[in-house]
């Protein structure tokens, strides 16, 4: 009798803890596109040997990029969702120089591991969604730190900051176990910064708008 009682309270224990997580706990992975941008502040510079200054100006194209990664909901009305995505990101800036009105584009390239921790409200399908976000700089082109080189004393073999930080915020949609999120991220420190000539700095930010569909995995 008593292994029966044992028997049926770790069955019932089992039931719960699975309805528990069945309720409160969602495990999925998401893919989609970054259309991101590069913002950098507008600046004038001589080059050495130069005889007239260089116009450092940001282009508002934007420059798609892949997002792939996995995340944990942990509620339902109220949840906290944190995610680790591999994100592909980018931008344009324009050097003018000597004067000229033709500018010279440098596209910027790097791969970042994101860690965004977002705190959302769910109303039937619809999800709202913002939070804090940690990057870590993985890989880079080399335009921007070729396109510097000649401005600065610095190293510019990681002309990329390691780490940043940013937010994302944005709205979801969820259907069965399928779901469609639509975010806005924003820098809030310095992708890139370095001291040019003439105690000119150059410090660039980037902002995106992510488009990703997901699935609940269990």
């Amino acid at each position: 009798m008593k292994k029966i009682f044992f028997a049926l309270a770790f069955l019932v224990a089992f039931q719960a803890t699975a309805q528990f997580n069945r309720k409160l706990i969602f495990i999925g992975v998401r893919g989609g596109a970054n259309f991101s941008r590069l913002e950098t502040q507008d600046l004038s510079i001589k080059r050495p040997g130069a005889s007239t200054l260089d116009f450092f100006k940001t282009n508002s194209t934007n420059k798609t990029g892949y997002v792939v990664g996995a995340y944990a909901r942990i509620g339902r009305k109220l949840f906290i969702q944190p995610e680790v995505l591999l994100s592909s990101k980018g931008g344009t800036f324009e050097i003018f120089k000597d004067g000229s009105t033709t500018p010279v584009n440098v596209d910027v390239k790097f791969s970042q591991i994101d860690i965004p921790v977002l705190i959302g409200l769910k109303l039937g399908p619809l999800r709202f969604n913002a939070g804090p976000m940690a990057s870590l700089n993985i890989a880079q082109g080399s335009q921007l730190g070729d396109a510097l080189k000649v401005y600065t004393s610095q190293n510019v073999n990681k002309t990329i900051e390691q780490a940043t930080f940013g937010f994302q915020a944005g709205v979801g949609l969820d259907i069965r176990s399928f779901n469609i999120d639509l975010r806005y991220e924003s820098g809030l420190s310095n992708i890139s910064q370095l001291n040019l000539q003439n105690n000119a700095q150059f410090n660039s930010k980037v902002s995106l708008w992510q488009l990703t569909a997901g699935f609940v995995l269990f």
